[in-house]
């Protein structure tokens, strides 16, 4: 049996990893903000013979707070995880900041990522294959605002969620980097169009006809998440767009990069 903890997990991509994974007996820890989705995650659950082995805990992933207690409550209750999967994301069409003067885009999508990543990295590391699978776009184009990570000049939707995406790939090969014990797979994954209901909400025309030609049933998006965790890679970091493997070399992985964010983070969370 293994023990995985899914942001977003009663929702969209993430429920149905979650579902996916109960029905083959594993255990789910499923973070989500809203209690009527946790408590259709847990009836579904119910329905799967797997009432014992599902979790809902509720937290608001945007507030650095949160990310702090879910990681005490993981830590205290479960001890160990064999995946950590991220799918918590919305995306706003006004810039909106949190209670703690973050954007909330920037800690939902990207500082909630990089919080949990490394604070329950000791979790991982006690089983025997630990996968990060960081769900986002990457592998598309696109450069690191560094002046404005959080869009206080200049807020654009479309333009907020692609460098989210950008972040979390710099995370990804930070993480990758300094993990000394190498034992950790992080991988990124661009599952391109998916049908879900907040993606619509939000596009403008444009992307709302592509979703409506292009987009994957959910149930057909999570399948290289699956393999990703039974088969992880045997790099400690890499990246797909679907099943496609990403070069590392481009710039939007730059080492450099990485580690400036790394640091630009680490500062901007000890003022919290």
């Amino acid at each position: 049996m293994k023990t995985i903890l899914i942001t977003g997990g009663a929702s969209g991509l993430g429920k149905g990893l979650a579902l996916n994974y109960l029905s083959k007996g594993d255990r789910v820890i499923s973070i989500g903000e809203s209690a009527p989705n946790g408590e259709l995650f847990l009836q579904e659950a119910k329905q799967l013979n797997a009432t014992d082995e599902a979790t809902f805990i509720q937290a608001n992933l945007s507030l650095v707070k949160e990310n702090r207690r879910i990681v005490e409550e993981i830590k205290n209750r479960f001890q160990e995880l064999d995946a950590l999967i991220f799918c918590a994301s919305r995306h706003c069409k006004e810039r909106m900041e949190t209670a703690e003067g973050l954007e909330f885009s920037f800690a939902l999508d990207y500082l909630s990522r990089f919080i949990l990543s490394y604070e329950l990295k000791e979790c991982l590391e006690k089983t025997k294959n630990p996968t990060i699978i960081n769900v986002c776009g990457t592998g598309m184009s696109g450069n690191v605002n560094w002046g404005d990570l959080q869009h206080k000049n200049s807020f654009s939707p479309m333009k907020v969620m692609m460098h989210g995406s950008r972040l979390n790939d710099l995370s990804g090969v930070a993480f990758a980097h300094n993990d000394t014990t190498r034992n950790i797979k992080y991988a990124l994954y661009n599952p391109m169009a998916v049908q879900t209901p907040g993606m619509m909400d939000f596009a403008n025309f444009a992307m709302k006809l592509y979703y409506k030609l292009a987009a994957k049933p959910i149930e057909k998006a999570i399948l290289p998440v699956i393999e990703l965790v039974d088969n992880p890679s045997n790099s400690t970091i890499a990246a797909y767009k679907e099943r496609k493997s990403i070069s590392l070399n481009l710039p939007t992985y730059n080492i450099e990069n990485a580690k400036k964010l790394l640091d630009m983070t680490t500062q901007l969370l000890e003022s919290i």
